[in-house]
Formats: C-alpha cells, structure tokens, sequence
C-alpha cells in the first residue's frame, strides 16, 4: 500500500519503476564492475527475447521460428512460452483456415501476445473536468470516462473525482484494479523532475496539498507518475498525432503548444521530453507577451468563444483579432523556437473544441507560421494537433506503457508476480 514520509512526499514501495519517456535512465550495472548473471536473470532475459518475437513476428510466430529467432534451442523456448502463457503474456493462436489444403496431421502451434494481459490508465486533469481512459498493453482504448467537476473544487474532492473516474472506467470494462500495471496523471501546473508531486498548480485549488501519486497508488496498487498536460499532450502528438510526420519520428524535435485557458509546452527532443533541471520546461505560461494580458502578467488571454466562432464563419474583424494572437504567439515563442531549433511545432486545438472552429485554428496557425518565418533563421513547420482533445489522454497512456515496457523487455513474467503480490 502506499506510504507517504512526513513532507507528505510519496514514498515508492516499488523503487525499480521506471519512467524512460520523462528522461530517467534505465537501470544498469556500473561500468567499472563486471557484471554477473544469475539462473533467474537468465531465464528472464531468455523470456523477454522470447516475448519481444511473439510481439513482432508476422504472422504469428511458431516454436521453431522463436527458437531460430532467439538462437534458444526448442526445448527452452517451449518451457518459456509455457511460462509465459501461465502469466497470461502470450496465448496460442487460432490456426489459420486449411480450406482446401491437404494436412498430414495437427498443425504446430503458433502464439501471439495478448494485450488484455494488463492495462494502464492515463488521466486528464483539467480545472472543469477529469477523464480516465483504461488501455491494453498494445495502447488501445477500452474504456473512457469524463466527469465534469467545478472549477473550485478543493484538491481533496479532485482526487476523489480522480478516482471514481477511474474506478467507474474499470467497471465499464469488467477490468479489476489488480490488472492495471502502470498509470500516470497529467495536470496542469510544475511537476517535481521524480514525478511524484505537483509543486505549483495556480489554477486548481489546494491541488499541491494532495498526494495524488500516493492517493492512486493507494487505490491501484501499481507504479503511478504525475506529469505536466503539455508535456503528455507533446508524447501523445508525437506517438500516434501528426509528430509522425517529423522528418525522424524517433528522434524529432517537437514542440507543442497547449492553447487553452493558460499557455504551456512541451518539448520533444532526441525522443524524450525535455524536462529542464527543475521540471519546469516549456512553461510558455510565463512569458510576457506583447498585447497579451498586460505589463504586470505573463501569458495570453485565451480568444474569446465569440471570436472563434466568428473567425470559423469568415467575419473579417474576427479574422483580423486571430490573426493578431497567432502573431502575438509566434513573436513570444520565437526565442524559444530559435534557441531549440525543432523541427515541428504542433498547436493544441484546446481553444477550438468544436470541429467547425477549426477553420480559426487553422487562420491562428497560418499567421503565427507566417509571423514565425520572418523571425527565425531556419523556421520548423507548423501543424494543428492532430490528436485535439485527447492529446493529454494520449500522452498519459504513452507514459504509463513506457514503464511496463520495460518491464516486458527485461523480466516479463514479474508482471504478474507483481499482482499476485498485491493481491495477496
């Protein structure tokens, strides 16, 4: 269960979770020290070469295709995807048709993964609504849920929002909390660099007062992170939004642009957020900027409802007013632009919810672009997300899979000694 030290800090009772998407390195012996592999950690390494092959093979692999595959002989590969069917990783897949082919005798047997093996829960905290969504091991969505909350709600009833949303996401799915493996929360506000606390969150009420890391940990019982929204919403664009585009998707620089009631960004590069020393990275919501919401404060005032709409239906003041934000932007980002040098920016459609605003968004991404090209020596390409309001959601999947993906990759079968434990 979890535990909290006397700051109120959470306290991991599972100390190898990993997070590699928020930049932390993967566990590894030092250099200077020869490295000595036991029984136990030779058959997980042989499992996990197993398993990465029956994830990736097409068509479904076979025992002599895994044994050539991880160079294991047939009898260890044979023993290990028995393991690994017993944790529920892998099942025997159905055998193709043999419609009007000749078999000599039973088919061998070929596996695949199963992704409903475990899942992971992203969450969505906004200062009017909190979403869970429940996802497989393969990322894909099998339950949504979105309770709209007051806009001053105290921290302690956002958590409590926090978890009946997701429990209510369980219950729709028939999925027991003991069969999520990872989740992570994505907030508004500064994160710690460990993301396991909200150190500032202006606009959420008595949010940073709440171990919501620990609170969830509490009601799930797996490792749980808490990062920045603009940063997931960056990892959600750039794993299944237009960030594929980039010219090395792998690698690409990326930033996007969170619009909506205040600025933030993300910021992609070498394929990890980049979080800065303090966590506090891409926190545009700072700047000052011209014609924005004053001398003495920082940030844009988000367009009005009626000016989106009248920019959708082609009013020319109202084109004229996007037009001067997007502008307005591009002026204030352009140091940031010209000292990370990416290669894409991606504007969050946050302001534009509707989908027949989005002919706004695209006048506010086609002056700022333009603005942008005349300030910058090498300018990036500007997108609309691609991903609109579930880019937040997305990212919070992508960084929960992260850390189960690590696990899938060195010791598979731990997974589900993890659950046993817990429900133990």
């Amino acid at each position: 269960m979890t535990t909290s030290t006397g700051s109120g800090a959470y306290a991991s009772p599972e100390p190898d979770a990993v997070w590699p998407l928020s930049g932390a390195t993967e566990p590894g012996p030092p250099a200077a020290v020869p490295s000595v592999v036991g029984v136990a950690d030779l058959r997980a390494t042989n499992a996990a070469a197993v398993l990465a092959v029956v994830r990736s093979a097409d068509p479904h692999p076979r025992l002599s295709e895994l044994a050539r595959a991880t160079s294991l002989s047939r009898p260890t590969v044979e023993a290990i995807a028995e393991e690994l069917a017993d944790s529920g990783l892998i099942e025997v897949a159905p055998a193709p048709s043999a419609r009007g082919q000749r078999s000599p005798g039973r088919p061998a047997r070929r596996f695949r993964f199963r992704p409903h093996a475990g899942f992971v829960v992203g969450v969505d905290v906004r200062p009017r609504s909190v979403t869970a969504r429940l996802a497989d091991l393969d990322g894909e969505p099998v339950a949504v849920e979105r309770r709209p909350v007051r806009a001053d709600l105290a921290g302690p009833a956002r958590a409590r929002a926090v978890t009946s949303a997701i429990q209510a996401a369980l219950d729709r799915a028939g999925v027991d909390a003991s069969q999520v493996w990872a989740a992570t929360l994505g907030t508004p506000g500064l994160v710690d660099r460990d993301n396991t606390r909200v150190r500032q969150a202006d606009n959420l009420r008595t949010w940073t007062e709440v171990d919501i890391v620990g609170v969830l940990h509490e009601f799930l019982g797996c490792p749980v992170a808490v990062e920045n929204d603009a940063n997931l919403a960056a990892l959600g664009e750039q794993w299944r939004g237009v960030g594929g585009t980039a010219p090395d998707p792998a690698t690409g620089e990326m930033v996007f642009v969170l619009l909506g009631e205040r600025l933030g960004s993300g910021v992609i590069t070498g394929g990890r957020l980049l979080r800065g020393h303090h966590g506090a990275a891409g926190e545009i919501g700072f700047i000052h900027f011209s014609g924005g919401a004053g001398p003495d404060r920082p940030g844009l005032d988000p367009l009005p409802d009626e000016t989106i709409r009248d920019a959708a239906a082609a009013d020319p003041d109202a084109v004229a007013a996007v037009e001067a934000y997007g502008r307005r932007l591009a002026g204030g980002l352009a140091p940031v632009l010209l000292a990370l040098d990416p290669a894409l920016v991606v504007l969050g459609t946050g302001l534009f919810p509707d989908p027949a605003a989005l002919l706004a968004a695209e006048i506010l991404r086609s002056a700022a672009q333009h603005h942008a090209d005349d300030l910058l020596v090498d300018p990036p390409r500007w997108h609309l997300s691609a991903l609109g309001d579930d880019a937040v959601l997305t990212g919070a999947v992508r960084f929960a899979l992260s850390s189960v993906e690590v696990v899938l990759r060195t010791r598979p079968t731990s997974l589900n000694t993890r659950r046993a434990t817990r429900d133990a």
